[in-house]
């Protein structure tokens, strides 16, 4: 097996994955680095599999992995959630818009799409707090509000269930209201905070790297 990280091949003794991606978070370690992305003969292998890699023996011909600086990976992260919230902030003005004129069905395959890029904000937030080592419970803004970051987190997946109790009482006037005076506004707020956490990690006024 063939196993490069970021272009450099690495002496693999064993081929199996485990082997190749314990001598490759190894390399990358040594470099203050972590891997973010593998490729099995050129196909991506999924998270799940890199979480628990097999230590038989692979077929694999080429395994080739991506590294990246922490603090640089969770800086693009959030900012690329803040961008994608200012397009659900405009999703849940128009899926508002379009419910209050009778296109129900067809808001509610946009909503769908908007709350799974909620979820994908929720678990970048918490990953990326994790790798950091950022405690949410104490960390504010330079914002004015004094509501740490794990309280506004909160506020939000309180905001999102209104979403989600809504739809199980089929209340779809409440649902459009929810959309324009709610969820669009808060979307907006938190497209601001991603990148406001995203300026300072990226600075370092925040975060101090986990032990990789």
């Amino acid at each position: 097996m063939q196993v490069l990280l970021d272009d450099q091949p690495l002496s693999l003794d064993r081929p199996t994955l485990a082997a190749a991606l314990r001598l490759a978070q190894d390399a990358a370690r040594a470099k203050g680095r972590i891997i973010v992305e593998a490729f099995a003969d050129g196909t991506q292998i999924s998270d799940e599999l890199l979480s628990s890699p097999s230590d038989e023996p692979v077929a694999i011909q080429r395994l080739a992995m991506r590294s990246a600086e922490p603090r640089s990976l969770v800086s693009f992260t959030l900012a690329d959630a803040a961008d994608a919230l200012t397009h659900v902030a405009e999703d849940h003005d128009r899926v508002g818009r379009d419910i209050q004129a009778g296109k129900t069905q067809i808001a509610l395959g946009k909503l769908g799409e908007s709350i799974a890029t909620w979820q994908a904000v929720c678990d970048i937030l918490n990953k990326g707090a994790a790798l950091l080592n950022l405690d949410l419970d104490s960390l504010t803004l330079p914002d004015g509000d004094p509501t740490p970051l794990s309280g506004r987190f909160n506020a939000m997946l309180e905001r999102l269930g209104s979403i989600r109790t809504a739809l199980e009482a089929q209340d779809f006037s409440a649902l459009s209201d929810i959309l324009l005076y709610d969820m669009a506004p808060l979307a907006r707020q938190w497209s601001q905070t991603l990148r406001s956490i995203a300026d300072m990690v990226r600075d370092g006024r925040i975060g101090a790297e986990a032990s990789l």
